[in-house]
């Protein structure tokens, strides 16, 4: 019985230190406007590692671009990044 309880803790440890290192999270950038039904959407996607990589723009300017967006409907930054490994992104809609 004793090695049902080590195995539970070992297990417990493990999963402590893999959630320790991850991160996701997302926010709005700047106000939100309603959504209209034939919005475009650009993104400004980064990869980065251990901080090397540098972040998108945060204006959202080069995420319009790829979308041909030329009336700013709503921003968003979104983060996904696991023990200094990662992606972030300025995800913007508009017209």
């Amino acid at each position: 019985m004793n090695f049902s309880y080590t195995h539970h803790f070992v297990l417990s440890a493990m999963l402590l230190t893999v959630l320790a290192g991850c991160q996701s999270y997302a926010r709005p950038l700047g106000g939100t406007n309603p959504t209209i039904p034939d919005a475009k959407q650009g993104q400004d996607c980064r990869v980065h590692v251990f901080g090397i990589g540098g972040g998108p723009d945060l204006t959202g300017a080069q995420a319009m671009r790829s979308g041909g967006i030329t009336k700013l409907r709503s921003a968003e930054y979104r983060a996904n990044a696991f023990a200094g490994v990662g992606r972030e992104c300025v995800i913007v809609t508009g017209e």
